[in-house]
């Protein structure tokens, strides 16, 4: 009986039904670049599957004339088995080829790296609608960039589910043509949105700095992939999104695949550094270093921990290590360069910073304290201008950033712009209110414009904060001078001096005091006692000048006890040492002494051009133009000395302790303290890159059938029988049956 034609199309449909299904297996593992889907229990099973039911049909209806058939049977078979080399032979050794061979022969040439004998192949085919698409992945393989470009741009694809865009976006994406990749791998995930597809455009998002968009591309594949999981992760921590990120890097190690665990470890310290749970990320790093040997990112995340636990030492030898084996590793040189400027070495500090000058981005809000370091270290080497431009900086990115505000008013303070280093510290103060430093400052900002009541509650939390803090207690002495509590000031300069016998101000501004007293006596009508006073107060004014000969203001005190002594030519040559607006108003108040009106009044509108609304020249110039009532005023300054006036018009220590009604200006003296923090030390890593490049080809490889043959006609067999007839013992030539006897 003969075997009819639908019967092997039967039995090869079964074997190009196996083929298809694992031929599609085979290119999945080149479009996710994961060579373990050839490689699984599932695919081999499938695989022996299709060799038995492929042997089958062989054996069934395999004659000579198939031998071309037979070969890229074969060849087919080896390669989905993994066999390109063996695949390659086979299908070499056939003499002539039609074109669908010659074109599966390309197609192992590229599956074997030989490139150059594929193109000519794939590239002048016309067996395959994938064959451009393949001479495309040919061009991106032999590193022909500007040639894949110019081919995937002008040659005709057709339909390859967004292969070809894909590729292509990848060629734009190691040119640097970010927003071009994106654009193409968008186009390609419109034709069919694989997992492919969305990590290259979420890559090129992220170095876009775009990693908002990207998030959702690696999002969509989280589930399903263990690399977009990975990758969704590290974008969740691009973005601060650090508890959430935590999250995904636990669940991917709570699963089963190994693949990306050292990844997963040196995230998740990324995410626990960005939470501030320092301890935890430290623990992560140093797992991940384990993992990684010798990986800068690892060691530089445990050197980061290190600077935020002001910890400066330990981490300085970490980057040293990390630099000593890649120079170029700029996170090391930036934190090293804040440990420079956390151990004082500013200028150091400055030179690693200036190498890693492109990590100061002024658009990243978690950076401020970079520029905030940087600033300070600028500031203290001189630098004042760079130093104002990074404490705006700071200020850009985290408006709170008090230490960014004490900076600012530092250097305005520095150019004599007390209005504006008032405003600063007042917002800095909003922010941070432990410093005592901070608060000293602001004191001596308002003693600058005379706002005695309002610094009085300023120096006291000063001193309550730290009651070593000299220049808040010299504040405090003024303060209680100008309150006319003369005797409460003498002690406590007095006990300051004493301390601190080489301190100028507290010199200058005890003179001051003493001066006073003097003053005080002279209206009791006690010279002996007022002149001790002056006395004291004239050798405090000179060994002040001999501690600081560079602050000339102290000779404008210095000539106003001259002139209470009436050695009006020492006043004078005093007050030409310093002619400032407070000197041309004592030498007005000389002269109006001496009943020189005339030249009195020439040095008060000299003041007065110089500062018109200061209410100690318009006082005395009202005085001197009223003349005659000059004894009046005297007398009122008298009675006014004599009661606890505190908040009248008369109440300011110059009208009360005025010997004469003009009121006499003492320069008082103060240091601003230069400001340290401690660094709210925050340096975050760049999230890993990966640079998973791979082309995407089509492999679309075919089985051929056998020619149609007749089948072989089976042999009937004849059956054969044993004899039925009975034999009998001895009987051999007798024949019948022997009836028994009973």
């Amino acid at each position: 009986m003969a075997v009819s034609q639908p019967v092997q199309a039967q039995d090869f449909r079964e074997c190009q039904e196996l083929f298809e299904k694992l031929l599609k297996d085979f290119n999945q593992s080149f479009a996710e670049n994961n060579p373990q889907i050839i490689h699984s229990t599932e695919y081999r099973r499938e695989l022996i599957a299709l060799k038995k039911s492929y042997q089958s049909y062989h054996k069934a209806y395999f004659n000579p004339s198939d031998s071309i058939q037979k070969f890229n049977n074969e060849a087919m078979l080896n390669t989905l088995s993994g066999n390109y080399g063996k695949a390659l032979r086979l299908l070499s050794s056939i003499d002539s080829l039609d074109p669908q061979t010659n074109y599966s022969v390309g197609l192992l040439h590229l599956l074997n790296g030989n490139y150059s004998s594929a193109l000519p192949l794939l590239g002048n085919s016309d067996a395959s609608k994938s064959a451009p698409l393949n001479t495309l992945v040919v061009y991106c393989k032999q590193g022909r960039v500007s040639d894949g470009l110019a081919y995937g741009q002008s040659a005709a694809h057709g339909n390859t589910q967004g292969k070809w865009n894909y590729n292509l976006g990848l060629l734009y994406k190691m040119t640097d043509r970010l927003e071009e990749s994106v654009a193409e791998t968008t186009t390609a995930i419109r034709q069919s949105d694989e997992m492919a597809y969305r990590l290259l455009r979420g890559d090129a998002l992220m170095k876009l700095k775009q990693a908002k968009r990207a998030v959702s591309d690696f999002e969509k594949m989280a589930r399903k992939y263990p690399k977009a999981q990975i990758r969704y992760a590290n974008a969740l921590v691009d973005l601060h999104r650090y508890q959430e990120a935590s999250y995904v890097f636990q669940e991917y190690l709570q699963g089963q695949d190994p693949t990306f665990r050292k990844d997963a470890f040196l995230g998740l310290g990324h995410a626990y550094y960005g939470l501030n749970q320092m301890d935890n990320a430290q623990k992560y790093y140093r797992l991940a270093a384990t993992m990684i040997r010798d990986s800068p990112v690892a060691l530089c995340g445990q050197a980061n921990v290190l600077v935020t636990k002001h910890e400066y030492q330990a981490a300085q030898t970490l980057y040293n290590r990390i630099l000593s084996n890649d120079s170029t590793y700029l996170s090391a040189k930036l934190g090293r360069g804040i440990t420079q400027y956390g151990l004082g070495n500013y200028r150091e500090a400055l030179l690693d910073m200036k190498a890693a000058d492109i990590l100061f981005d002024p658009a990243d809000r978690a950076l401020a304290d970079i520029f905030v370091c940087r600033g300070f270290a600028r500031y203290y080497t001189g630098n004042a201008g760079a130093a104002l431009a990074d404490f705006e900086s700071a200020l850009r990115l985290d408006g709170g950033r008090f230490e960014a505000l004490a900076g600012l008013s530092s250097i305005y303070v520095d150019q004599k712009n007390y209005s504006e280093a008032g405003r600063y510290m007042t917002k800095a103060l909003g922010f941070e209110k432990s410093y005592d430093r901070m608060w000293s400052n602001y004191g001596n900002m308002l003693l600058h414009f005379d706002m005695h009541k309002k610094s009085l509650d300023v120096f006291k939390k000063a001193i309550a904060l730290n009651p070593e803090n000299i220049k808040a207690q010299n504040g405090w002495g003024i303060v209680q001078l100008e309150s006319d509590k003369l005797n409460q000031s003498k002690v406590l300069f007095d006990s300051l001096v004493k301390a601190n016998p080489d301190v100028p101000y507290l010199l200058n501004n005890r003179g001051i005091v003493n001066a006073y007293h003097g003053n005080r006596f002279d209206q009791l009508d006690q010279p002996e006692a007022a002149d001790n006073q002056y006395q004291l107060a004239f050798d405090d004014f000179k060994a002040a000048m001999e501690v600081a000969p560079s602050r000339k203001f102290y000779n404008v005190n210095q000539g106003n006890v001259y002139r209470y002594w009436q050695q009006y030519e020492d006043a004078k040559l005093s007050y030409q040492k310093h002619q400032d607006k407070s000197a041309l108003n004592n030498t007005a108040v000389l002269y109006a002494g001496l009943d020189n009106n005339k030249d009195a009044k020439y040095y008060l509108e000299t003041a007065l051009q110089i500062d018109s609304a200061h209410r100690v020249f318009q006082f005395n110039m009202n005085l001197l133009l009223k003349g005659r009532q000059k004894e009046f005023a005297q007398s009122l300054a008298r009675t006014v000395a004599s009661n606890d006036d505190t908040d009248g018009p008369f109440s300011d220590i110059g009208i009360k302790y005025s010997r004469d009604g003009f009121v006499t200006i003492f320069l008082y003296d103060y240091e601003y303290d230069t400001l340290h923090f401690p660094g709210r030390h925050f340096l975050p890593l760049p999230v890993a890159e990966y640079t998973e490049e791979y082309f995407i080809p089509e492999y679309d490889f075919k089985l051929m059938p056998y020619s149609i043959k007749k089948a072989p006609k089976e042999k009937t067999k004849k059956p054969r029988y044993k004899s039925q007839k009975v034999r009998m013992r001895g009987g051999r030539k007798r024949s019948g049956t022997d009836c028994p006897v009973f």
